[in-house]
């Protein structure tokens, strides 16, 4: 039988003490049989007999009358005041054999938590909470010991995602056998497999997803932290919305767009429009400069239109489409005053400049008069009037 330790899957050293020393603490030593013989060659092959009556201890042997795993579940984390750890069996046959406990504070009130040692002889469910939030890398977790006796400890939206993608078919069948016990967002990812189990005899619709030069669709993807169905494959195909952190199979294309102009708070962007676009995942750089987008593709013709701004004033004009990501500049110091950056495998297919000057309202005036450069940047009014329409 072997020792692991949940919070890292390895093997648990031995031998070792739960919780810490201390006032409002515990310290639990968890000891090796010093009887000649008795005293187990390692931690991957133990057993043990518990003695006491008010407090349990535990010793290890190297008896192998036990089946099963002995599992060390310790709940400290992150300073944090006031989070506490818990351990919770939700289903499954186990045995917890004994405890320690660790807290914070010089009376151990400021939080505290259990550092526990269980025996456990089959597939099993615990709800386990770490010491610190969520945004401290603790908080919640489920705790999954499979028919083999592997563990897994894993966040919620994690869980789905694997169970969404068949990824640990063991992790699954333990989820299915206790799902009454899950929280509804991993029951609904249980329901999610099951709908796309049915879809894998199902071709799949390739379309045509909209992306960089130099990064896939699928590094997106996986960049925002969605997972791919195995229905799909190792290429992202058509889909039809997102459920449970993970893709649905359908007919509709992606969108990965990067809006605004980067660089420092010299820089920022400014939205004027978007549509036939479903965001599903988006993220700030800055929250002034720099925003990443992946979206379904409602309409063909969708777009998303913005502003790029340098020191306060504008320096671009910027529609991106289906045809690609044009930049509009009305008095360019050289070169043409539109210029556009295709999207990968797509063809390119430039609007024409009556097209910016209907999306951003700036008018049908010459582009170029040479006037007052602080107030508009050398040209008619389009930039200034804009200013003074928004600011």
């Amino acid at each position: 039988m072997k020792i692991i330790n949940a919070r890292t899957g390895n093997l648990q050293e031995i031998p070792f003490a739960l919780g810490e020393k201390g006032r409002g603490r515990w310290l639990e030593e968890v000891k090796v049989s010093n009887r000649p013989g008795q005293a187990p060659t390692g931690p991957d092959d133990v057993s043990f007999f518990v003695f006491g009556q008010d407090r349990k201890h535990v010793i290890l042997t190297n008896r192998d009358e036990k089946r099963g795993i002995l599992l060390r579940v310790n709940t400290s984390g992150v300073y944090t005041k006031g989070s506490c750890g818990s351990v919770a069996l939700k289903g499954g046959k186990a045995t917890l054999l004994t405890e320690g406990s660790w807290a914070e504070g010089d009376a151990g009130r400021v939080a505290d938590g259990p550092d526990q040692l269980w025996h456990v002889e089959g597939p099993c469910l615990f709800s386990v909470v770490l010491q610190g939030g969520e945004y401290k890398g603790m908080g919640h977790r489920y705790l999954i010991v499979t028919r083999s006796l592997g563990t897994v400890m894993i966040k919620r939206a994690e869980l789905c995602q694997l169970i969404a993608t068949d990824e640990n078919p063991e992790v699954t069948e333990v989820a299915k056998m206790f799902a009454s016990e899950l929280h509804e967002d991993v029951q609904q990812a249980l329901r999610l497999a099951e709908e796309l189990e049915e879809q894998m005899e199902t071709p799949q619709a390739e379309v045509t997803h909209f992306s960089g030069e130099y990064r896939s669709i699928e590094e997106v993807v996986k960049g925002f932290g969605l997972a791919i169905p195995a229905a799909m494959g190792d290429k992202v195909k058509g889909v039809s919305s997102v459920q449970s952190g993970t893709l649905l199979p359908g007919s509709k294309a992606l969108v990965a767009l990067e809006i605004g102009p980067s660089g420092g708070k010299r820089y920022r962007f400014e939205k004027i429009s978007e549509t036939g676009l479903a965001r599903v995942k988006e993220s700030c750089e800055r929250p002034y400069n720099r925003e990443s987008v992946l979206a379904i593709v409602e309409d063909a013709n969708w777009h998303s239109a913005w502003i790029d701004y340098k020191d306060g004033e504008p320096t671009a004009y910027v529609i991106a489409n289906a045809g690609g990501i044009h930049s509009f500049t009305p008095n360019p110091e050289w070169g043409d005053p539109i210029r556009t950056q295709a999207w990968a495998g797509v063809a390119a297919v430039t609007p024409a400049e009556a097209e910016f000057r209907r999306v951003f309202n700036l008018g049908n005036g010459a582009t170029k008069t040479g006037g007052n450069a602080d107030a508009g940047g050398g040209f008619d009014s389009p930039f200034a009037k804009l200013r003074d329409q928004r600011w």
